[in-house]
């Protein structure tokens, strides 16, 4: 699965290269860009006319309904029949909407990882917080955060016995990617901690011991299970675009986005939806 994560990781990074540090224009892009794929998809793994006939039937069973709205009878069969054509069509529409789970999960994923969050400024502060897996007392475990240079690590840490968390604070001095080294007894975990205002990944999480997390949160080091840390957190900033003179989520332009690129295609080739 960590390959798997890493060639989807590398595939959106070819893809936002061309953006640079222009985050907004790549965010739009990719969702306009998303949304045409993920139709075409549709089209070409479903099967337009019987999904046109199941419409068709629905439309006729609410215009029954419409039509004897004072025969109960009627109009309890029609209502039935509406019903029914539902779930034919769902019938009907499940291999292309399990293909696009299949496809439109990893890319949601790596769209959030890009862009819910955004990399620290020079002189900006943030907690990493390093989870023990249970059994563990955070009070009692050596650990310890070390980082390259340009980033500044408080040697001080913050250790909650009740949730097994062992806390620090680090700062980034210069706009440039850094390393830091997580250490448990005598394992180290190493990783990056963003400081570049571009599209890549933001790693801000990684767990150990399920498979599918390298998918979920792209970015990190897979964690070895013979460490004792659990999980380890990056705490970055928000990410806010600016748009049409408002400010944005990265989810509601993704949203609006892919709904203007699914409707391009499904316009000009009459796609059945």
């Amino acid at each position: 699965m960590d390959l798997l994560a890493r060639v989807i990781t590398l595939f959106f990074d070819a893809l936002v290269l061309p953006f640079g540090t222009r985050r907004a224009a790549a965010l739009v892009v990719l969702s306009i860009a998303s949304g045409a794929v993920f139709a075409l998809v549709f089209r070409a793994t479903s099967n337009p006319a019987a999904i046109k006939r199941t419409r068709n039937r629905f439309q006729a069973r609410i215009l029954e309904m419409r039509l004897y709205p004072d025969d109960p009878v009627l109009l309890t069969r029609a209502f039935l029949g509406a019903l029914a054509t539902q779930l034919d069509y769902f019938r009907v529409a499940f291999k292309p909407i399990l293909i696009l789970l299949v496809l439109a999960l990893p890319a949601y994923f790596q769209i959030e990882s890009r862009f819910a969050h955004r990399a620290l400024r020079a002189n900006e502060r943030a907690l990493v917080t390093a989870t023990l897996k249970p059994g563990l007392d955070a009070r009692a475990v050596p650990a310890s955060l070390t980082g390259s240079d340009g980033v500044a690590v408080d040697p001080r840490s913050v250790r909650v016995r009740a949730s097994r968390e062992i806390v620090w604070r680090v700062e980034a001095k210069e706009t440039a990617p850094h390393e830091l080294v997580a250490r448990a007894y005598d394992t180290d975990y190493r990783f990056s901690v963003r400081a570049t205002p571009d599209a890549r990944v933001v790693g801000r999480e990684r767990r150990s011991g399920r498979a599918w997390d390298a998918l979920v949160h792209p970015g990190l080091p897979s964690l070895s299970d013979h460490m004792a840390v659990q999980s380890v957190r990056i705490q970055y900033p928000d990410a806010r675009y600016r748009l049409l003179g408002r400010s944005w989520g990265w989810l509601s332009i993704f949203l609006v986005g892919s709904l203007v690129g699914a409707a391009i295609p499904a316009w000009l080739l009459r796609i059945q939806m």
